[in-house]
This record gives C-alpha cells, structure tokens and sequence, in this order.
C-alpha cells in the first residue's frame, strides 16, 4: 500500500471526534481476530483485517500517514460486525474505534463526497423521520404483496435494475401491517411478572409490524403487560455506524426522553444493532453533562427480547421439523447474548436444530452495507446460502429485521424453501400451536 508518509502532528480532519489514542493503543497485534472478521476471511488481506484498519488509523493519530482514498475504502469495507471484539484478549474497542474513524469520512471523505452526502441526508431525512419513512416503505410494502411480486420476478423486468431486484429478494415473505409508537398490544389477564416497554425503531416497525405484535403475546403469556410509548423515534444506530455521531446523539437523547416517563420498567428491543446502540448510549454521550448519567440509568433498562424470555416462567411451545438458528453479529458479539436466543429454539419441543456452519459469521446485512457495499455482501450472503443448501433447515431463524432480510435472498439463492423467521415469530408460532394440541 503506498501512501505518503510524513511524522508529526495528528492528521485527523475531524480531530474532537477521532478514535482515542487509548483506544487504538489497546491494540497488539496478536492477530486473533483475523479468523473472525468476514471481510478478512473473504479476501486475506491484512488492510481487511480489525487490526489492519487500527493500524492505519494509529498512523493518522501518529502524524505518519494522512487520510486517503485508499484507506477510506478499507475502512468502508468493515461491516462493523465486532465479531472481533469478541475474541480480542485485549479488549479493543473496535466498534467505537470505527464509528470514530468514519467520522472522519464524514468530515471530509478523499472520495465519494457526494455519495456520502446523500446517505447522511437519507439517513437523517428518511430513516429518522417517521413520517417520511412510511411514505417511502409504501413502495416496499406494494411490492412484497404475492401478485404483484410473482408478477415482477416472471416478467423478468426486475432484471434491468439490479439494485430493485436485491431489494425484491430480501423483502420478507410476508409484509403485514406497520406497528407504531402507542399501537396496542396484547396483554395478560392478570400481569403477574409486571410491566416492560417495547422499542418499536424505524423499519423494524413499518415492516416487521408482526414481530412486535408476536413479542406482545409472548410477553402476555409470561404475565408481563407491555406497552409502546408514543414520542420514540429511531435510536441512530445506523448514522452512529456510518460516522454521523453528532445525530446519532441527537436521537439518542429523543429516546432517554421518550422513555424516561416509563421508569423503571425495563425497554424490551427485538432488533439486534438497536439493543447494542441502546445499551451504549452512556458512552455515546459521556461529554453531554446533562445527559451523561441519565444516559447511563436508560441504557441498563434495556433488555433483549431473548434475555427477558430466558429469565421468565416456561411457556409449553411445539414445533415439528429443522430450525437453524443464525446469531445476529450485534447481539452475539456486542451484546454478548449467545445462549439464550439459542437455548429458546433449543427448548421447543420435537424442533430439531441443524447446523449450517458459521451460524456466527456476518451475514452481510449489517446496516446499510447490503446497499452501499453490494458486492461483499452478496458474497458473505453466498456463503450463507451454501449453508443452508447443505443442512436444509425447515426454519431459519435470527433476531434482527436486517439479517431476516438477507437471510430471504440466501434462502433462495439456495433454493431449500425454507422460511425465514425472526425468534419472536418462531417461539410465538410453536407456543400457540402447543396450546391448541
């Protein structure tokens, strides 16, 4: 890699938000994430790797090397899957070093500038403004509906624009109606196990409506009423991952505010990448003095589904077949929640698990990354897909709206038919077919 190189002051274009020298300096080298991170796994290269991405950044922090268009591109390859933090005997930081490192970008990117513009502008616009989310899902949900979808795929028209066709494949299988802050849940006739608030998020909401209302009859039947605040927006976890921390913050402080009013009651999330952000807000906003401890006293009320699930009474549930269940990269590796979602699929009774290899390896949603870095995801997706061909599971089952998205198009890349299912989905599936035998 040939860059100019040059020794003494920083050359960070956004100094107040760059990676920490604490953070970068954590990092020895040992090389032990390296067979944990997909991108290094798909190319064998070093600049691929957590710890090739740190080094290049260390050399910015050292004055040695200035940002570049090449070191950009390796740092936008990243999935930000932190499958290496999981495995790293130092404890680095990588993902807070890569929301840093990006903010960089988002200062001043060597390439793609107006690229960059348009996905901030998406991002704060579209995503983080509901009513302008549900305007633009519309098109999404007209096309998941079955005519209409069969349509497309036969006439072969999806074909003249690749980009419409990615999307077409990682459409759920089934589209029902949107759940939005202050919807209704179900709820138990006696709450014997108290009350949880459910986070509702951006897409998760406008096209996983299903799953939070399945999460609402799960928690029912454990005797915890729920409810859905009104006032929740998006928590930013998305524009913290492309480097627009700034907004990020500015999000995140909506949501301490929209769920203060709810204390102590624990927020249940369902959606992998969102609980992570959530239960990072204290260090997102760390410097904010009127937020700082408000944001550490929210983010340990948030709880995953799974972990809300696994502590709670038993509930008789019954599936007949094959399930593989796929670890979400944000509640495996940056969450740390392995067992319980795997152990939930595990208990149901006369289910099958099968394993399809690399059940904890990106999948090559992560985010926006299908759409900005569709070639390494595709590839991550294929490996996926070989996977299920081999095992042929029944059910394929996670527990983040983007991972049930690419798992839709590997599933038919690998031609199984097999159906594709978010955990809350799957348990409320087999709970009520055991209570009707």
């Amino acid at each position: 890699m040939a860059e100019s190189k040059q020794t003494g002051p920083s050359l960070w274009p956004a100094p107040d938000e760059a990676p920490t020298d604490a953070d970068l300096s954590r990092c020895v080298h040992c090389g032990l994430c390296l067979n944990s991170c997909p991108t290094y796994l798909v190319t064998g290269l070093e600049a691929e790797s957590p710890r090739g991405r740190i080094y290049l950044a260390r050399a910015i922090e050292s004055g040695e090397l200035s940002l570049t268009e090449t070191i950009q591109q390796h740092w936008e390859l990243c999935l930000q899957c932190r499958a290496c933090e999981a495995v790293c005997p130092s404890s680095v930081p990588y993902g807070r070093i890569m929301e840093h490192a990006r903010a960089q970008l988002d200062a001043d990117a060597p390439a793609g500038k107006g690229e960059r513009r348009i996905r901030k502008l998406l991002l704060r616009h579209v995503i983080a403004k509901r009513p302008v989310l549900r305007m633009a899902m519309l098109p999404a949900r007209i096309m998941a509906q079955r005519p209409l979808r069969s349509l497309a795929r036969r006439s072969g028209i999806l074909r003249l624009a690749p980009p419409l066709q990615r999307l077409e494949a990682q459409l759920p299988h089934r589209v029902g109606r949107p759940f939005r802050p202050g919807g209704k849940l179900a709820q138990p006739a006696a709450p014997s196990a108290g009350e949880a608030v459910l986070f509702v998020g951006c897409v998760m909401g406008e096209l996983f409506g299903r799953v939070h209302r399945a999460t609402g009859r799960l928690l029912a039947r454990r005797g915890i009423a729920c409810s859905a605040p009104e006032g929740q927006g998006c928590c930013g976890a998305l524009h913290a991952h492309d480097g627009d921390l700034s907004y990020a913050r500015k999000l995140a402080r909506q949501t301490i505010d929209a769920f203060e009013p709810s204390d102590p009651a624990p927020v249940v999330v369902n959606s992998a990448g969102c609980g992570a952000a959530m239960k990072e807000y204290g260090d997102l906003l760390k410097d904010d003095p009127d937020y700082r401890e408000r944001a550490q006293a929210f983010s340990g009320r948030v709880r995953d589904l799974s972990e809300v699930l696994a502590e709670a009474a038993a509930v008789p549930a019954r599936y007949e077949g094959t399930a593989s269940y796929q670890h979400a990269c944000h509640l495996a590796h940056a969450q740390r929640i392995r067992e319980q979602p795997a152990m939930l699929v595990s208990n149901v009774s006369g289910c099958k698990q099968v394993s399809t290899g690399g059940e904890d390896v990106c999948c090559g949603a992560a985010g926006i990354y299908s759409i900005v870095q569709p070639e390494m995801s595709a590839e991550l997706r294929a490996r996926k897909a070989e996977g299920f061909a081999r095992a042929d599971p029944g059910v394929v089952v996670t527990a983040n709206p983007g991972c049930q998205m690419q798992y839709e198009a590997a599933v038919r890349e690998a031609g199984t038919g097999a159906r594709v299912m978010h955990l809350a989905e799957f348990l409320d599936a087999a709970e009520q077919r055991a209570a009707r035998e």
